[in-house]
């Protein structure tokens, strides 16, 4: 004779197995890999409080600072000479200089481009398993994903297909690839850790 607690757990199994798969499993074991696309990334509405902001990047050709951040977490565990943490997700975020009468940025006592209060554009990289397993070799960068916002984080109109954000790819591709395909947060965490 079968214990009841041992019938009722082979009966649960039983009907997991008939209904398509074991109910134990994590719902994202049993789902499919991504579909490539800058909609796999989703802007953290607190981004900006909670991320740590590691640089900021005077940049003169474009008269606009850069402010850079990452999340906290991959900020804790990101070590030198090792790829950067999943999930790690770093945020570009362009705010305009302010400028003289004759064009040029005006500069702070440090000598750095003053900003205006606003951003202008918000770009995201972020890491995760898996994500790369949907692009072609030659658009792959391990398994980092790309995506634009808007000043106020809506997704910037037209940019939610691969294709949108293509020039990331090459970019990031074409010249960081030994850095795992980032550019400042890979150098603070050589030159900082």
């Amino acid at each position: 004779m079968i214990p009841s607690f041992r019938l009722a757990a082979c009966l649960l199994a039983l009907g997991a197995v008939v209904a398509g798969g074991p109910s134990w499993v994590p719902a994202a074991a049993q789902s499919p890999a991504p579909v490539a696309g800058p909609l796999n990334i989703d802007l953290p509405p607190d981004w900006e409080s909670r991320f740590i902001r590691y640089a900021t990047v005077d940049k003169a050709d474009r008269k606009i600072i850069r402010f850079l951040f990452v999340n906290p977490e991959a900020f804790a565990a990101a070590r030198p000479g090792q790829p950067l943490p999943n999930d790690t997700m770093i945020v570009m975020a362009d705010r305009r200089a302010r400028l003289g009468p004759d064009g040029n940025p005006l500069l702070d006592q440090q000598g750095r481009f003053i900003a205006e209060p606003n951003y202008i554009a918000i770009a995201v990289q972020q890491k995760h398993q898996g994500w790369g397993e949907s692009y072609p070799a030659e658009w792959r960068n391990a398994d980092w994903e790309y995506a634009r916002f808007n000043p106020d984080g809506t997704r910037l109109a037209g940019a939610t297909t691969p294709e949108s954000v293509r020039a990331c790819f090459t970019c990031h591709i074409g010249t960081r690839p030994a850095q795992d395909f980032a550019f400042n947060f890979w150098d603070y965490v050589q030159t900082r850790r």
